[in-house]
């Protein structure tokens, strides 16, 4: 698949990255492959390294932070930047460390013409041991029943990064938390706002990289955050069937 074939102007994809330049050098060519430079933006997570030098060579465009502030704040400032300056219908998110296959990005685009309404469309990873750690597949088979226990949807994968977020999704919610937890947050938010949830299946890519994920501290932020949003949301459910009244 070529980029040249007929890259839908609107949609872009959107790359959160903290101290990635090197992966990004490996990531992006593989990338251009499918996705236009020109519809490429990484949100630099106040990495303070060649970040910025690596975007410029690579001709994609480049939001920064001043500091680290977490990957929901890189994801926020990105889709600001996507929606006010470049009018984008679609982001699609990928992770800068290259465990998504940019091969699978040809499977959002069918999704997005075949179900236009989509809230957001997320990348279903399979959980076999020997394809994801042991440790993940625990953590994400929890994460993610809980969630659909919130969400009142069935929300198979919880953790992955790989999506695709319509511009109406986007514009209709705001989140609050700037680390890991804010793709779960916007989930909740999505799903109380009427937006749909759908999932397609990617594959499952692991490497020896060192992960910015703290195990434990950010399952136990994971959890405060995703109460906290979901007690707010059904309080204002409640305040909202009271005020009908």
């Amino acid at each position: 698949m070529n980029c040249a074939f007929s890259w839908p102007a609107g949609v872009f994809v959107l790359i959160p990255a903290y101290k990635a330049a090197g992966s990004l050098r490996d990531l992006l060519p593989g990338l251009f492959r499918v996705v236009p430079p020109e519809n490429v933006c990484v949100s630099d997570d106040g990495s303070g390294d060649d970040t910025a030098i690596v975007c410029r060579d690579s001709g994609v465009s480049y939001v920064s932070s001043d500091v680290n502030r977490g990957k929901g704040a890189a994801l926020s400032l990105g889709f600001r930047f996507l929606l006010d300056t470049k009018s984008a219908s679609w982001v699609i998110t990928m992770d800068a460390d290259g465990q998504h296959a940019v091969s699978d990005i040809p499977k959002f685009l069918l999704r997005m013409q075949e179900s236009p309404d989509t809230g957001i469309v997320i990348g279903e990873r399979f959980r076999r041991p020997g394809t994801m750690p042991l440790a993940r597949i625990f953590s994400n088979t929890v994460t993610s029943f809980i969630l659909s226990r919130m969400a009142k949807a069935r929300i198979s994968d919880s953790q992955c990064g790989f999506r695709a977020y319509s511009a109406r999704t986007l514009s209709a919610v705001a989140c609050r938390y700037n680390r890991f937890e804010m793709e779960s947050e916007i989930i909740l938010r999505a799903c109380a706002t009427g937006y749909s949830v759908s999932f397609i299946p990617v594959q499952t890519l692991y490497f020896s990289s060192q992960s910015h994920i703290s195990a434990v501290a950010d399952t136990l932020r994971w959890l405060r955050a995703v109460i906290s949003v979901w007690l707010e949301l059904r309080n204002n459910d409640h305040h909202h069937v009271h005020a009908q009244a």
